[in-house]
């Protein structure tokens, strides 16, 4: 009477366990989330890279830390891969983005359509 039992516990947390590893696997589903430096921003930090999927498109957020005493003028693009790490979408424009001293900026981007599976952000002086 007890094996059937136990098993039953076993098999429901066993689904319990599988179920919050695909949970915790959404939470950063960029595979590299890779960050390209170009040019002379040795005093730019990143500080964290998630990536989401949303309504089947992914999302990134990054958080960027200028460690400068001075404030620092900068550009940043994404380029987004599909699964077969081609890019995909047109390439983006440089955009600027202004930090100062010590400051902590998040940028936020959204895929150009479902087939993203990955990101590079690259930033430039």
């Amino acid at each position: 009477m007890k094996t059937p039992l136990i098993r039953l516990c076993f098999s429901i947390a066993m689904i319990a366990l599988l179920s919050s590893c695909s949970v915790f696997s959404k939470k950063n589903a960029c595979p590299n989330g890779d960050v390209v430096f170009v040019g002379d921003v040795d005093d730019i930090d990143v500080v964290s890279v998630s990536c989401v999927p949303r309504d089947g498109v992914l999302r990134v957020i990054v958080e960027l830390l200028n460690d400068s005493d001075e404030e620092r003028s900068i550009a940043y693009r994404f380029d987004w891969y599909d699964k077969d790490e081609l890019v995909i979408g047109k390439e983006e424009s440089w955009k600027p983005l202004f930090l100062y001293p010590k400051e902590v900026k998040t940028l936020r981007a959204t895929a150009p359509n479902w087939l993203a599976v990955d990101t590079k952000l690259s930033i430039k002086q």
